[in-house]
């Protein structure tokens, strides 16, 4: 079974685990996000991520995060069940799976903007306007650089890629010459 299929079926449960209550959603939330920052420290995601570590010692490591992050009497048997059945490798994926069911309950969609320079906050705020329209979503962009772009910007919101790049452009014409 993939990754991904596994890790929605987590996040799934912890949406109907935190269903109604907004307060645990963000608490659930927090707990992912800490437990996905502990994949970018080595120790923490070598620890998590390696089958030989005992699981007491992984149950602690999550269950120190669910106490920082105030949901240890909330969260504290979910880290338990993902330790139990060996997905901890899993956690940034949950975390990702269960960001996106909440946005999407919310009616917030994450947007990535692409520009060969940076873009100003006006020229954002314009871009996260004309994105909510057509999207009827309230958008959260992120700026990303690419000098492949060339000018131009390319937007990313969910499946849906919009590219209005430089780089696209030419390569139209190049295909329209080739005929």
């Amino acid at each position: 079974m993939s990754s991904n299929l596994i890790a929605n079926r987590y996040a799934k449960a912890l949406m109907k685990l935190t269903e109604g209550q907004p307060a645990l959603s963000e608490k659930a939330l927090g707990f992912l996000q800490a437990c996905n920052e502990l994949f970018e420290m080595p120790e923490a995601r070598t620890v998590l991520k390696s089958p030989v570590m005992p699981s007491d010692l992984k149950k602690a490591v999550l269950n120190l995060v669910a106490q920082k992050t105030d949901s240890v009497k909330d969260l504290g048997g979910f880290a338990d069940q993902v330790v139990d059945a060996g997905r901890t490798t899993l956690l940034p994926e949950i975390f990702k799976a269960y960001k996106h069911m909440l946005d999407e309950k919310r009616g917030v969609a994450e947007a990535t903007v692409i520009t060969a320079e940076p873009i100003s906050d006006a020229i954002k705020k314009e871009l996260t306007g004309a994105l909510e329209k057509i999207f009827q979503k309230k958008i959260n962009v992120q700026s990303e650089i690419d000098k492949e772009v060339l000018g131009g910007v390319v937007v990313r919101v969910g499946n849906y890629t919009i590219d209005l790049s430089l780089k696209n452009r030419l390569n139209s014409v190049a295909e329209f010459a080739q005929r």
